[in-house]
């Protein structure tokens, strides 16, 4: 498939995640330095300086804005926890701990209804132990009042999730699953238990998702290095893809194995689209995707077939602020 991306950002290390505003600004994951900011006119500022939580460095993964311009940011590294960010730097929001150890987050979104929903890709430390076909250990859990609760278990690496209101689905991307789950939500909460929404293909292991003015879902996929539309009855569209059938043929081989590992999933022989990890909806008429990823220093970006939905955090402000680089 051709693809002809424009870019934006420079020297970026790890924009796993991918956040965007009315304004045109930009934000995403800054790996050991919170969260970058790009500003429409090509100015670039990390918003924290590295900051230690339980004696290990903070690792930015999903990173969520919040209407009063403040940041959550999912704190990946060994430390765990969800940290909050503003002007006067990075600190611990929730510990989010279960039996009193603070897991690895892996991503975070609030809601337009004020719900903080987190994702935990495993209970198992280190996380690799689940790169595999038959662990199902992560969970989803919402933070409200300064209260955690977990409301969706037994899932396989747990990454991130979208609540749609409007069609009444909390979707799920579980990675090692390769597989989209949803469970029925309503304002009140989930109802019942997951159940698959998508199986995806062969190498397509889903890592980021979001939800377009049509009610589908658009998942960006991890080597395969695809995003894939899948319509609500779970109908398949590739809409952009660098598969390269060699290499997804290794990592599966590793994978069925239960070798997978660093080796697969921090290198790719892709050139434009590397690792794709999040999609963000950009734009007046929200017909283009920025796309997050783990392995670029710049992130693609690409027209789409239909509009995206306006996120919850749309039309908030975000001061200047920061180191320029």
């Amino acid at each position: 498939m051709s693809i002809n991306p424009n870019y934006l950002g420079r020297n970026l290390r790890r924009a796993e995640c991918v956040l965007t505003t009315a304004s045109g600004d930009l934000f995403c994951s800054g790996f050991d330095r919170g969260v970058t900011h790009i500003c429409p006119d090509g100015r670039q500022f990390h918003l924290a300086d590295p900051t230690m939580r339980e004696g290990v460095p903070t690792l930015a993964n999903g990173i969520a804005l919040l209407p009063d311009g403040r940041f959550l940011v999912a704190n990946i590294a060994d430390g765990g926890g969800l940290m909050v960010l503003d002007p006067s730097g990075l600190r611990l929001f929730h510990d989010c701990a279960l039996n009193g150890t603070s897991p690895p987050v892996n991503f975070v979104l609030h809601d337009h209804l004020g719900k903080t929903w987190i994702t935990v890709s495993s209970t198992f430390s280190p996380r690799s132990l689940a790169y595999n076909t038959h662990t199902a250990n992560g969970y989803v859990a919402v933070i409200e009042n300064g209260r955690m609760r977990v409301v969706a278990e037994g899932l396989a690496y747990t990454n991130e999730v979208r609540a749609d209101y409007e069609a009444g689905w909390l979707y799920i991307a579980e990675t090692m699953g390769q597989r989209i789950s949803r469970i029925r939500l309503d304002e009140r909460g989930l109802h019942g238990a997951p159940q698959v929404f998508a199986q995806m293909p062969r190498g397509a292991f889903v890592d980021g998702i979001e939800i377009d003015s049509e009610g589908h879902v658009l998942a960006a996929c991890i080597v395969s290095s695809e995003i894939i539309r899948i319509d609500p009855e779970g109908g398949q569209t590739v809409i952009a893809s660098e598969r390269i059938a060699d290499w997804v043929d290794s990592v599966e081989a590793a994978f069925a194995a239960g070798e997978m590992g660093r080796a697969q999933l921090d290198h790719s022989p892709t050139k434009t689209l590397r690792n794709l990890s999040s999609i963000a909806f950009r734009g007046a008429d929200l017909t283009e995707i920025v796309c997050g990823n783990l392995l670029d220093d710049k992130l693609p970006v690409l027209p789409l077939p239909v509009a995206g939905r306006a996120p919850p955090h749309w039309r908030v402000d975000v001061p200047i602020w920061g180191t320029p680089f």
